[in-house]
């Protein structure tokens, strides 16, 4: 069982290339190797490039949302400000007008007492 062909050695030392293409061969396949690596190691590095435009996109069109969520507060905080303004200008406007009524008022009220002593007196 042992001198079946599939376990006995090969005997490897004779080659139908020379010797230094053999060893031109072996340093191509390492190179190949080493390229292979290097390419699937550029592969994952402009995968993560990528990703990281992706999630760039991503920030950026929040950051826009965001923006434009604050300039529609701030327009209307502007808004409430004009409103403000308009109320605090007519309230200023009814307070003149109040006041104006009640001096008409007490002058009226001061003619119509003298009136009246200066009638009653006579």
């Amino acid at each position: 069982m042992l001198s079946l062909n599939s376990f006995s050695q090969v005997d490897t030392t004779k080659t139908c290339l020379p010797n230094k293409i053999l060893r031109e061969v072996a340093k191509d396949l390492v190179r190949y190797d080493g390229c292979k690596e290097e390419l699937k190691a550029t592969q994952n590095k402009v995968e993560k490039l990528v990703e990281v435009g992706v999630q760039k996109d991503t920030i950026i069109n929040l950051l826009k949302d965001k923006d434009e969520n604050n300039k529609f507060i701030i327009h209307q905080l502007e808004l409430q400000i004009n409103q403000y303004e308009k109320l605090s200008d007519d309230l200023h406007k009814e307070l003149k007008g109040q006041k104006v009524k009640s001096f008409f008022w007490k002058v009226g009220t001061f003619l119509g007492v003298i009136s009246t002593t200066y009638l009653l007196l006579k």
